[in-house]
């Protein structure tokens, strides 16, 4: 999984915070028409949501959020956030037992 850092040099290569969502998230999945994206990376980033640790998950089609390796602080780590609505890849931090997707990285 990638660390904050990780993630933050991804998204700087891709041109920034601003505009590197529309070249990460899918051609097809995203909700509204406008809501997908070029994929001229290979990433293929799809919506899928967040969810409790109940089982409960919401924003599937609306949000991909990936988690980061790195902890903001004992109860909380960072993540990425993608949404149909924007180009934006957004980082955050909240708590480490709401359930986001994860990037795996290959050594």
């Amino acid at each position: 999984m990638p660390s904050n850092a990780e993630w933050q040099a991804l998204v700087d290569f891709a041109g920034g915070d601003k505009v590197a969502g529309k070249k990460f998230k899918a051609r097809s999945g995203w909700d509204g028409i406008s809501g997908n994206g070029t994929d001229i990376y290979g990433f293929a980033a799809l919506p899928g949501g967040y969810g409790n640790s109940d089982g409960y998950f919401r924003g599937a089609g609306d949000y991909g959020i990936w988690w980061s390796s790195s902890e903001h602080s004992a109860d909380d780590a960072y993540y990425r956030n993608m949404s149909y609505s924007s180009e934006y890849v957004l980082r955050g931090n909240y708590y480490k037992s709401v359930l986001r997707s994860v990037r795996c990285l290959q050594d």
